[in-house]
């Protein structure tokens, strides 16, 4: 009897190491930042920045000067375009922007547009400054209901917080060709 006790403990503690071991998350699960779901129209913060949704709609082309030149982009599937409006907490910083499909695939945005004024990848976020940025994304139509929004930091790995930021519940309005600049 007296040897039945240390012997169920350490049965108990090998099985629960066991279980321990069994649901052990992996190296990129454990030190990755988390992302705070956002619902529609609300704003969302992390620790650096905070962000909302503030519009989108799709286009078949984005025209729009850079450098004195006309560019005209078309693509095979659709750009997405998302308005935000986005401020840094404490320090100035820069966002990166992934839409993540109704299939839980993710789209960078698109470098071809990296040039349009406004985009999220050139905007510099101040702290006490609210500003106004474009994210914009080529992805197959059927992509675009059921996605969201991720901002992150575009360090890699992230290490800071992220908002994955739900779009209006309403579906983007589309036209033909969206145009920027003068």
């Amino acid at each position: 009897m007296k040897g039945l006790a240390p012997a169920c403990i350490a049965l108990a503690g090998a099985g629960l190491l066991a279980a321990f071991h069994a649901t052990n998350p992996g190296y990129n699960e454990t030190f990755r930042p988390f992302v705070t779901d956002v619902p529609a129209d609300q704003p969302g913060e992390t620790r650096l920045f905070g962000g909302q949704v503030a519009g989108w709609r799709t286009a078949d082309r984005i025209g729009f000067s850079r450098f004195g030149r006309d560019r005209l982009l078309e693509t095979q599937g659709v750009f997405l375009l998302v308005d935000l409006r986005l401020h840094a907490n404490i320090q100035s910083t820069t966002l990166r922007a992934v839409w993540q499909g109704a299939s839980g695939r993710e789209y960078a945005a698109t470098a071809r547009a990296e040039n349009l004024p406004g985009a999220v990848e050139s905007v510099a976020l101040q702290p006490g400054l609210t500003m106004s940025a474009l994210a914009v994304f080529e992805l197959p139509a059927d992509e675009i209901a059921g996605g969201a929004l991720v901002l992150t930091s575009p360090l890699n790995p992230p290490l800071e917080g992220g908002l994955r930021l739900q779009p209006p519940a309403a579906l983007p309005e589309h036209r033909a060709e969206e145009g920027f600049g003068p």
